[in-house]
């Protein structure tokens, strides 16, 4: 049940998590057909190509420690309101550089502003229900999500096969300004106690500590952080696999990657069914153990190394259908268990899956150019990780009131 009744409606409010869970894949999803435009464009080296990605990960990690404890001091509204109106303004700046540094400095705001949105929605979920309840909501929510990421792709490469990357990034910039509106004209503050010291250095470094040393939170929090770290992988490595290796054009490699979103999509309409029977943990037991096949799937992949588009695909389709059921369960568990501070908590598991994202960017950057193997080894690694976790670390140490 709601833990109180000033509140949206469930469906105002499952569209409100839509809107501002979305901005997530917008920001990547929508651009990453552009990245191989920028590097005929600039002629920079793949290091700072994926600067473009993985410098979005690191901002939105970081930046999500400052607005997650401002949330829990301020409400979840001023941080949504500041945090889309700077999402929006980088979104123009960036559409106009000159050159790439010029650009990498306006995504990393872009990274930094939409962590406000992330930590906001997550903090408002733990504000009105109670974890169970909220992973079930929070997975309608990116049900919706999965929407927006299955048409990004698509309206991504038609823009740069029609107009270049340049508009990709006023259309990003146009989205975070519908989410503002929506914030600024219809959404209610959800957090009903304020904490005034939740900014403080020593209250915050005490929360930090208490959160990290809560062995469910950690171990939820893995979950979290391999399957975003191998979602990142496939964002960011995929523009090279299916255009460079495989030959697709951007409309074409759009397509691909809504395929994967629309699996990712049935996850989370299954996800919503299986927690309410299941629970949470046997809920992310059964996709670590389709988490176990990829790994294995792509181990050999690496190994073979046939240049197949449907060898290359069946993976990633079982990858974004398992992250359903990874994503909501994990995301609503893990702040779940901290009630008085949602916002900090959720900033610091934000925190956790943006260094996945990071070393997966990192680790592209410095292997990708050799082709396939990285790709499929990356992916493979990401994967058995999550089956550990779901498998292995979640039964010995998840609280029984996230289960």
């Amino acid at each position: 049940m709601m833990r109180y009744d000033t509140r949206p409606s469930a469906a105002r409010f499952a569209l409100f998590l839509t809107v501002l869970l979305g901005l997530q894949p917008v920001v990547t999803d929508l651009f990453l057909t552009s990245l191989p435009s920028l590097q005929s464009e600039f002629q920079a080296p793949m290091l700072t190509i994926q600067a473009t990605m993985f410098g979005v990960m690191i901002a939105f990690g970081l930046g999500q420690l400052f607005w997650g404890a401002w949330s829990d001091r301020a409400g979840r509204r001023p941080i949504l309101i500041w945090g889309l109106a700077i999402f929006v303004i980088s979104g123009v700046l960036g559409a106009l550089a000159p050159q790439i540094e010029w650009l990498i400095a306006a995504r990393f705001a872009q990274g930094a502003s939409v962590g406000a949105a992330i930590v906001g929605s997550r903090a408002m979920v733990r504000d009105l229900y109670a974890i169970r309840e909220g992973a079930q909501v929070l997975a309608r929510g990116l049900t919706g999500l999965g929407v927006i990421a299955l048409v990004s792709p698509i309206i991504g490469g038609i823009l740069t096969d029609l107009a270049g990357w340049r508009v990709n990034m006023l259309a990003i910039s146009m989205v975070g300004l519908i989410g503002l509106i929506m914030v600024w004209r219809l959404l209610p503050e959800t957090l009903q106690t304020r904490n005034p010291r939740a900014t403080a250095p020593g209250p915050l470094l005490r929360n930090y500590a208490d959160i990290l040393t809560t062995r469910s939170f950690l171990a939820w929090s893995l979950i979290a952080f391999s399957s975003y770290g191998g979602l990142f992988l496939l964002l960011s490595g995929g523009p090279f696999i299916y255009q460079r290796l495989l030959g697709l054009n951007a409309t074409e490699f759009g397509m691909v990657m809504a395929t994967g979103s629309a699996s990712y999509l049935v996850g989370t309409l299954l996800c919503r069914r299986f927690i309410p029977r299941r629970g949470l943990l046997r809920t992310v037991q059964f996709a670590g153990w389709i988490s176990l096949i990829i790994g294995i799937w792509n181990a050999v992949l690496a190994i073979t190394q046939p240049l197949s588009l449907a060898a290359i695909m069946v993976p990633h389709l079982l990858y974004g259908f398992a992250h359903g059921f990874h994503q909501p369960c994990s995301n609503a568990a893990a702040p779940g268990l901290f009630p008085e501070k949602a916002g900090t908590a959720s900033s610091l598991l934000g925190l956790m899956m943006a260094t996945a994202a990071v070393v997966s960017g990192l680790y592209l950057a410095r292997y990708l150019d050799d082709g396939l193997l990285p790709y499929a080894l990356g992916l493979s690694f990401w994967s058995l990780s999550l089956c550990a976790g779901a498998l292995l670390v979640l039964p010995r140490h998840a609280d029984a009131s996230s289960q």
